[in-house]
């Protein structure tokens, strides 16, 4: 009776240690695979984020933001991965569009230095404060410049050369302190002003706010690298995917009509706008 019972508990552990040997190989590898997984499904995120945004001068954070939050990630985290993956795009599709246009250089510092000063600041404070009633107005006037946008409004005198510039230090100022606290580019709010206020031509709009956005999403992306907010599983391949769709975008856009461009940029913004305006009254 003692040897079979012998027999048995020996039977018993070589079962555990194939159940062991059989199952933990396969657990890493789901895991593994799974890791995967998630890590495709961030770079398209990141590749379909960057290419709507770089076809209208938006970083793309307004598209992947919202998304990003579903999948349950925390508020920094969101704020500081994402603002890695509009820098990527930034900086691919501002090499594409400087390969066919060329800016206006005083305007583009006028806009971008402001834009560096006050993106460190705003992203700075993402941790510090409440930012959605700032959200929420926000929204609500980007909803009504995008349909002006949409809708074709009769010819006005352009500004001077230097009412420009002083209509691009505000803009600046504006977005970059938007941009580091939300994690958007910034062109949510330079489109709008570039077009209806600086009445510059869409595709130079388009190329013009891809350009700003480079140097304060650098700057938002050092202050979150500094404050430890940037989950790089996440960040790197969002941003991978941002890189080619934001050369992919900026291609698209160059061959599409001036008129029609103007519309899908007013239509991008008006349906960002409405996400916008939701997700404050609806966290």
């Amino acid at each position: 009776m003692y040897i079979i019972h012998v027999l048995k508990d020996v039977e018993a552990m070589l079962f555990l240690r194939l159940l062991y040997v059989s199952i933990i190989p396969m657990y890493s590898y789901l895991r593994v695979f799974g890791s995967m997984f998630d890590q495709v499904i961030y770079f398209i995120l990141g590749f379909m984020g960057a290419l709507i945004g770089s076809m209208v001068g938006l970083g793309g954070g307004s598209i992947i933001i919202p998304i990003l939050y579903l999948l349950g990630f925390p508020p920094t985290l969101i704020v500081g991965s994402t603002k890695l993956a509009v820098f990527a795009n930034s900086l691919v599709s501002s090499y594409r569009y400087s390969r066919e246009i060329d800016l206006p250089r005083k305007l583009y510092y006028a806009i971008a230095i402001p834009m560096i000063i006050t993106a460190f600041i705003g992203a700075y404070l993402v941790v510090l404060i409440d930012k959605r009633y700032l959200v929420l107005i926000l929204g609500m006037v980007i909803a009504l410049s995008s349909i002006r946008l949409i809708i074709p409004s009769k010819g006005k005198k352009d500004p001077s050369e230097r009412g420009k510039l002083i209509v691009g230090v505000i803009s600046g100022t504006i977005s970059g302190l938007i941009a580091g606290l939300t994690g958007l580019g910034g062109g949510i709010i330079n489109v709008p002003m570039f077009i209806y206020v600086l009445r510059l031509d869409p595709h130079l709009v388009v190329s013009l706010s891809m350009a700003c956005i480079l140097p304060s999403a650098l700057s938002s992306v050092v202050r979150h690298f500094i404050d430890g907010i940037i989950y790089w599983q996440l960040a790197i391949p969002l941003s991978l995917g941002a890189a080619v769709g934001g050369y992919t975008g900026a291609h698209i856009t160059l061959s599409i009509r001036k008129d029609l461009l103007r519309r899908i940029i007013g239509g991008v913004l008006l349906i960002v706008a409405i996400r916008i305006i939701i997700s404050s009254i609806y966290p």
